[in-house]
C-alpha cells in the first residue's frame, strides 16, 4: 500500500492529485485547528473509473490538482466529495464508490476485515492481527500505508497499551494524530 500521508516536497515529485478537498469544506464540524491544515488529495485509477487513494496532506498544497487546472467537473470525483461530505456529517454512512483492486492477497484481506468494523467500534492491532493470521507489526505498518482512509477505515484500529492513539498514516504525533482521534470521537457521537 502507498503512504497515506505525503509531505509538499513528495507531491512535487509525485503524479498529479485529481482533487484537493479542505477538511474544513466537507467537514465543517472538524476541531477548528484541523479545518484549515488538513486536506484531502484524491488520486483516480490511471482509467479515472475508480478511486485509486486519498492523501492526508498536512498544511497548504503547493501543486494543483487536475480538477483545479482544467476546471474539470468529474462525475466520479464530484461523487467522492459528496460521500466523503455525507460520512461526515453522518458516520454510519456506507459508501458507495467504486475502489481501486489492493495489489495484494493480504491488503484484500485488511480491507475487508476494516470495512467490516463498524463506526464506533475500535480493535487493537493485535486483535485485527489475529483475525488476518498476521503479526501487530505488521498490520500497524500495513494500515499506515492505507491508500484509502476513511473509505477503508483504519483509524478504528488502536494500540492496547495505555496510550491507545499511537500512530496514523506513519506518523506518532502532530494534526494527523489528532485527526484520528478526532474521526474517533467523531464516530462515537453515533
Amino acid at each position: 500500500m502507498k503512504p497515506a500521508v505525503k509531505s509538499n516536497e513528495a507531491l512535487d515529485t509525485a503524479l498529479p492529485l485529481d482533487s484537493l478537498l479542505r477538511l474544513g469544506d466537507i467537514a465543517p464540524q472538524a476541531p477548528a485547528n484541523l479545518r484549515d491544515l488538513i486536506y484531502l488529495g484524491i488520486r483516480l485509477t490511471p482509467e479515472s473509473d475508480a478511486l485509486d487513494e486519498i492523501a492526508w496532506l498536512v498544511g497548504q498544497p503547493r501543486q494543483p490538482a487536475n480538477a483545479s487546472v482544467c476546471a474539470r467537473r468529474d462525475p466520479l470525483l464530484e461523487n467522492i466529495r459528496q460521500q466523503l461530505g455525507t460520512w461526515f456529517t453522518n458516520p454510519s454512512f456506507a459508501f458507495q464508490l467504486p475502489l481501486a483492486t489492493p495489489r495484494t492477497a493480504f491488503q484484500s484481506r485488511l480491507r475487508d476485515a476494516l470495512c467490516a468494523t463498524r463506526p464506533g467500534e475500535t480493535l487493537t492491532y493485535g486483535e485485527l492481527a489475529k483475525q488476518l493470521t498476521s503479526a501487530p507489526r505488521a498490520v500497524g505498518q500495513a494500515l499506515g500505508s492505507n491508500p484509502l482512509p476513511i473509505v477503508v477505515p483504519c483509524h478504528r484500529i488502536i494500540s492496547a497499551g495505555k496510550n491507545r492513539l499511537t500512530g496514523f498514516s506513519h506518523t506518532r504525533e502532530g494534526p494527523l494524530l489528532t485527526m484520528k482521534a478526532w474521526l474517533l470521537e467523531h464516530e462515537a457521537a453515533i
